[in-house]
């Protein structure tokens, strides 16, 4: 588990490690500088020309020190300093007195002088307000720069929390970003600002923060054998779950599919399809596996019976992939919803059912994971997308805390909560899972999980990050533009490959 720092908490962070732990400033900037050269040396060979652009703050002096460092390996280095701030900081005046002393250069401007590299290390993570006037020409001068542009810890102009550009920012083909991951890196057009991000140790402690215990946090690949189920050597197809999946309506039949086949691919012992008598066929002959249950969407009696089967023998249901939203379909998610007293993983169109009436999801004994993309979740709450995205954590706690459910908000960057305090935020996959059909393999994902007996907000979590991690296989194998919902269900088969967590 990785946290992730709103810019409060990174200052918090930051306050705690040098006033309480007694690390010094000056300590830290040596070693953040250290680190971004690092990055810079592994990439350019020494003589490259850069430009290192600062103002008056600790970032600056970041910036400062670095350009020091790389001076004195071989580098030809220029700083760039608009003094536009009314006050620097010490650490600040302490970098550049020694850099004066170094005899470093100076530039008095920021041109197209053949620069390889231009480093911005104007504002870091506690920038609070938008840039305007000169300091604004200072950023939109980096931008014009023909070189690769390297931001230090955040690129200036970006809100540390949620990503917004602040009056203008620095497009940053790369960041190096300093102890842990901030909240703006990965939101808002943070997330496209910053490139390619990396998170350098410079020596803050753990019990930092862990002392701060910042709301956000992630998994990655190295989380993922850890929070796996454990599977028995003694063990059967009923060890691992029964997996119903109540889904799929005439001419639409492939969301209810890949939800059963992820489902399948993540582990659980049986899977069964209850859907409209029409997706026979097509069912049996895709996916032989899969037990199927089928009802006359007409015949009120016949949808009733084969809701109540299927309810009888499953360990969860996943309600909602492709289901419609016709008078049957209401009938149906309102009947589990009543009914039901296990797991359900309200999906698609069980959604959209449920938009209409809310009450239900009050009024259930079931224990529920919804799983809406940011228009599904407008629906629900009468808040706007723009809106949602911009608070995406805030508005999935109050959701989930208001209806006792776990809510995975599914965006670019995915939002997992149960109410708490705490919340997941994913950092896995790409933008080629941006296809028909990839929710629903999700919703069989964090069903399959469940099916193993995981705790909802824990089967949530690894789910999209499994997703993520799946969608990531996909691309290796098809290709960010060519990869479709099929091609992330096999994924999950090389994600999981490996027999370690198997007893």
């Amino acid at each position: 588990m990785n946290y992730i720092a709103s810019g409060d908490e990174m200052s918090r962070i930051d306050e705690y490690t040098i006033n309480v732990i007694g690390i010094p400033q000056m300590v830290l900037m040596e070693r953040a500088a250290l680190a971004v050269y690092d990055y810079i040396s592994g990439k350019f060979s020494k003589g490259s020309k850069i430009l290192v652009v600062v103002e008056g703050g600790n970032n600056g002096g970041d910036g400062i020190a670095l350009a020091r460092i790389l001076h004195g390996n071989g580098y030809d280095v220029d700083i760039y300093w608009g003094e536009n701030l009314p006050k620097v900081s010490e650490a600040f005046k302490a970098q550049l007195d020694i850099a004066r002393r170094l005899n470093l250069s100076f530039a008095d401007d920021i041109m197209n002088y053949g620069y390889d590299v231009v480093v911005d290390a104007v504002f870091g993570a506690g920038l609070n307000r938008a840039i305007s006037g000169k300091l604004a020409d200072v950023v939109n001068a980096m931008n014009d720069v023909d070189a690769f542009k390297l931001a230090v810890d955040i690129p200036s102009g970006i809100d540390a929390t949620n990503g917004y550009v602040l009056g203008t920012a620095f497009r940053a083909d790369a960041t190096v970003t300093f102890g842990i991951m901030k909240m703006g890196l990965l939101t808002g057009m943070g997330n496209e600002y910053s490139g390619h991000v990396t998170v350098a140790d410079i020596g803050i402690p753990k019990r930092a923060i862990d002392h701060i215990e910042p709301d956000l946090y992630t998994y990655d690949s190295n989380d993922v054998d850890k929070l796996l189920p454990y599977r028995k050597s003694d063990s059967h197809k009923g060890s691992y779950g029964k997996i119903g999946i109540i889904g799929g309506s005439k001419n639409m039949a492939g969301a209810a599919m890949f939800a059963a086949e992820a489902a399948y691919r993540m582990g659980c012992g049986l899977v069964r399809i209850c859907t409209v008598e029409e997706n026979r066929e097509i069912m049996q002959s895709k996916l032989p596996e899969a037990m199927l249950t089928t009802y006359d969407s007409k015949d009120k009696n016949s949808v009733r019976e084969a809701i109540k089967s299927t309810m009888a023998w499953s360990d969860v249901i996943i309600l909602g992939p492709g289901l419609g939203t016709k008078d049957y379909a209401e009938y149906i998610v309102e009947k589990v919803l009543r009914d039901y007293k296990e797991t359900v993983v309200l999906d698609a169109d069980g959604i959209n059912v449920v938009a209409s009436h809310k009450e239900w999801l009050a009024e259930t004994y079931a224990r529920v994971i919804i799983t809406p993309h940011l228009a599904e979740m407008s629906r629900l709450t009468d808040v706007k997308t723009g809106e949602i995205k911009s608070n995406k954590y805030d508005v999935a706690k109050r959701f989930a805390k208001d209806n006792n459910i776990v809510v995975v908000l599914k965006d670019s960057r995915t939002v997992v909560s149960d109410g708490g305090v705490q919340a997941y935020i994913n950092t896995t996959g790409n933008n080629g899972m941006a296809t028909g059909g990839s929710g629903d393999v999700l919703a069989g994902i964090i069903g399959g999980l469940c099916g193993q007996n995981m705790k909802e907000f824990d089967a949530a979590k690894l789910g999209v990050c499994l997703h993520g991690l799946a969608g990531q296989e996909a691309a290796i194998r098809r290709g960010r533009y060519s990869m479709i919902a099929s091609d992330i269900v096999r994924g999950i088969t090389a994600v999981l490959k490996s027999d370690y967590y198997v007893g």
